[in-house]
């Protein structure tokens, strides 16, 4: 059954009453506060999984946790403040959760955050492209 875990529903209500200005500020925000790449990644890029349907170059990867949860880590360039803000909204709304509860989130779950009003078409593919491989990832830990 495809479900949002609470953190990633609490996001995805916050960006859906914003205005067009707001978005693009939480946005922001949110690209701002993506942590910087675990040093022990950073010389390990082959290693992370690209992500191709994003313009901009990005990768990721995830670690499972002793309680079994996973949490991802993100390498997404700074001078892309949109992509990182939609891989650190990904990143706040997934961390922490099993890799059953990632698989089940559904692929347009974006579609609710109205972001087609701040972001072009071309942006928000990346999106669910994104999450796409973050299942991929959850998968591994089944």
């Amino acid at each position: 059954m495809l479900k949002i875990p609470l953190n990633l529903q609490d996001i995805i209500d916050d960006f859906a009453i914003a205005s067009r200005q707001e978005k693009i500020e939480m946005l922001i925000g949110y690209a701002e506060a993506l942590p910087p790449l675990p040093e022990r990644w950073q010389d390990d890029r082959d290693k992370m999984e690209p992500v191709p349907e994003c313009m901009t170059p990005v990768f990721l990867t995830g670690e499972q946790q002793q309680d079994g949860g996973i949490v991802f880590y993100f390498d997404v360039p700074p001078q892309s403040p949109t992509v990182r803000g939609l891989a650190a909204i990904l990143a706040n709304g997934l961390n922490g959760y099993s890799p059953e509860e990632i698989i089940s989130v559904p692929s347009n779950f974006y579609l609710q955050m109205n972001l087609q009003e701040a972001l072009s078409t071309q942006r928000l593919n990346g999106f669910p492209g994104m999450l796409m491989h973050m299942k991929q990832v959850a998968a591994q830990y089944l």
